[in-house]
C-alpha cells in the first residue's frame, strides 16, 4: 500500500536524520533475518531457497549441459528468473538476469567449465521469485550465490578414459560416473559473485531496504562483490523520482557500507551451505 503524503515526510525525516532512525529499529547495515536452504530440488546440479521476514521468497536451481566447444573460450551462463505478477521481460526482471549474468560471466574462469577439448559445461541458472515486498534484486543474488555453492558437476566415468588423464582428451562424447557423491563442487575454487543493493536517503545509506523506506529514498546504488572486493557498480532507480546523479561522496560511502555488507554476507551464505 503506498504511503500516505503524512507518512512519507515522517519516514523520509527519520532516515535522513543522523544517526537515522529505522522503523524496525536496525542500524543502517543490519540485514533481516532470512531462513535459507540448499539442494531442496533433487534434479538440477545444484538449488537453494531464501525466505525473508517479509513474506518475500526466491528459490533457484542451477543446471549443467554438455555443449561441444565453438572456436570463442567465453564462459557459457545464462541466467533467467521468473517474478511473480510482472510480465517476462519487464525492466526489472531484467535488470535481474542482465545484472547476475554478467557478474557470473566476468568472475567464473571458463576451464571450471571444461570436459574435454570438445565438450564444455553451459550453466543455466533458473530462479523464481514467488513474493516481493522490497526490491528483489539482494533476494536474488543471495539465493543464486547460495544455489551455486551448492552446484557439483559429475566426473567423467573411469571406464571412458584410459589410465592418462591426457586420455580424456581423445573421447568422443563424455560419459560421466553415476557417483554423485563422487563429483565435484563447482566452486572448488571460485567464489560466486554478489550483487547488493543499497538506498540512499539524504546523507545516510541503508542496506536490505524495506519497500517504505525504497520508498522515500533519493534512489540507490547496486554493487558487484567478488574475491573480496567491490568490482562494479551502477545507480539504480528505486521509484520514479529518484536522482539520477550523487555526490563523489555519497558514492564512496555507498561502496563502503556495501563492501562490508557484502563480505559479511558472503560469510554467513558460505556458513549455511556447509551447516
Amino acid at each position: 500500500m503506498p504511503l500516505s503524503l503524512t507518512e512519507e515526510s515522517y519516514l523520509s525525516v527519520s532516515l535522513s536524520q543522523r544517526p537515522p532512525c529505522r522503523p524496525d529499529g536496525r542500524d543502517q547495515l543490519q540485514f533481516r533475518p532470512i531462513d535459507a536452504a540448499v539442494g531442496i530440488l533433487p534434479t538440477t546440479n545444484g538449488s537453494a531457497r531464501i525466505r525473508l521476514d517479509d513474506g518475500g521468497e526466491c528459490i533457484v536451481g542451477v543446471k549443467a549441459e554438455v555443449i561441444a566447444v565453438s572456436r570463442s573460450d567465453d564462459v557459457h551462463v545464462e541466467v533467467d528468473c521468473d517474478i511473480v505478477g510482472l510480465l517476462p521481460s519487464s525492466p526489472l526482471q531484467n535488470l535481474l538476469c542482465s545484472t547476475l549474468e554478467t557478474a557470473i560471466k566476468n568472475s567464473l574462469p571458463s576451464r571450471l567449465l571444461r570436459i574435454t577439448t570438445k565438450y564444455r559445461y553451459k550453466i543455466f541458472v533458473d530462479g523464481i521469485i514467488l513474493d516481493h515486498v522490497s526490491h528483489p534484486l539482494t533476494l536474488f543474488s543471495m539465493t543464486t550465490y547460495l544455489a551455486l555453492l551448492d552446484t557439483r558437476l559429475p566426473r567423467l566415468a573411469p571406464d571412458s578414459i584410459g589410465g592418462n588423464d591426457n586420455d580424456k582428451d581423445e573421447i568422443g562424447i563424455p560419459q560421466f560416473s553415476s557417483d554423485w557423491a563422487d563429483s565435484d563442487r563447482l566452486c572448488m575454487s571460485w567464489s560466486p559473485p554478489l550483487v547488493q543493493l543499497a538506498i540512499i536517503v539524504g546523507k545516510n545509506v541503508f542496506v536490505d531496504a524495506t519497500g517504505e523506506e525504497a520508498e522515500v529514498s533519493d534512489g540507490g546504488l547496486l554493487t558487484v562483490w567478488h574475491d573480496g572486493r567491490v568490482v562494479g557498480l551502477r545507480v539504480v532507480k528505486t521509484r520514479d523520482s529518484s536522482k539520477q546523479v550523487f555526490s563523489i561522496n555519497s558514492i564512496s560511502n555507498a561502496v563502503e557500507v556495501l563492501a562490508s555488507a557484502s563480505r559479511d554476507i558472503e560469510k554467513a551464505l558460505k556458513a549455511i551451505r556447509t551447516s
